[in-house]
């Protein structure tokens, strides 16, 4: 699995959903709450579906290892 690399805005690190394969996004819908997902206006453009960059990193750090436990479980 890729990690996506942040964009600034506003002083802040963000990612887009829409940025991730569509089996990654659902993964990760499916983990965050609702309401962490941000609509952000940065030089008159609208960012949907915006992720704060710690909650997806701490996500891919967890998702990563439990992939990475499965795939030695597989034998």
């Amino acid at each position: 699995m890729t990690k996506l690399i942040p964009i600034f805005i506003n002083g802040r690190k963000w990612i887009q959903l829409s940025q991730l394969s569509k089996e990654q996004s659902s993964k990760l819908k499916s983990w965050i709450p609702v309401n962490c997902l941000k609509k952000i206006t940065f030089q008159g453009v609208e960012f949907s579906d915006c992720l704060a960059f710690e909650i997806y990193e701490y996500w891919f750090r967890t998702h990563q290892v439990s992939e990475q436990k499965q795939a030695l479980l597989d034998f």
